[in-house]
């Protein structure tokens, strides 16, 4: 039933971007990357693709300009900003072969719109699937989705959560669930690590809409 609808946010060095290419033959894929120096690269990477549609700001739960710290390790970054000398930090800075004090790199202003004006602007109805990784402003993003979530117009979300100190804001299971409103079950996780003997414990999980999941149950016992 058309093309496959990918919200990308946090799309770093295009990671994802490749996986739904590949399991997705005609996925329209809406990126979002608040780092210039990663967006001009996924520009040179996907300019001349039409249904890779790139766009150079933050989502959150309002329309602002807000700090975001850039580390050396770019996949980290955040409008968090990292704990100092945690096991985790020092760790990714001997691998870059700097002082754990230097994984700051810098901090830029970056544009912060909504998913929901997003989706009024480019009328897009709905979004098969919904991937946000960005480093605990996770729960700001589905806040700023409050319309097309209620509309039950997405039916899957994947999304990172990390339990270690590592940023100066965690968030909970629980936290994600109450802002999707009754709305979703939880579909498959994957995990790292744990808060005892681990440099970092973090889960993927994936969520489907209840309605959608329904219809799909529905079809399978036939």
């Amino acid at each position: 039933e058309g093309n496959v609808i990918v919200f990308d946010v946090g799309a770093n060095k295009g990671q994802l971007i490749e996986k739904f290419k590949k399991i997705f033959k005609n996925a329209i894929i809406h990126s979002f990357e608040p780092i210039l120096f990663e967006f001009t690269n996924l520009q040179k990477k996907y300019s001349n693709e039409k249904n890779i549609i790139l766009n150079n700001f933050a989502l959150g739960h309002q329309e602002e300009e807000k700090n975001f710290y850039i580390n050396k390790y770019t996949g980290s970054s955040s409008f968090f900003k990292t704990i100092d000398n945690t096991d985790w930090i020092n760790l990714r800075s001997k691998q870059f072969g700097i002082k754990s004090d230097e994984f700051l790199k810098n901090t830029e202003k970056v544009p912060i719109k909504t998913i929901d004006k997003y989706c009024h602007e480019k009328k897009i109805d709905n979004i098969d699937i919904l991937k946000i990784d960005t480093q605990g402003y996770e729960d700001k993003v589905l806040e700023g989705s409050k319309n097309i979530i209620n509309n039950n117009r997405i039916k899957f979300i994947e999304l990172e959560i990390i339990f270690s100190d590592i940023y100066e804001k965690t968030l909970s299971i629980g936290q994600i669930e109450n802002l999707l409103n009754n709305k979703f079950r939880l579909f498959a996780n994957d995990y790292y690590g744990n808060l005892y003997s681990n440099k970092i414990y973090q889960l993927n999980l994936i969520y489907i809409n209840k309605n959608f999941f329904n219809k799909i149950s529905s079809v399978k016992q036939i």
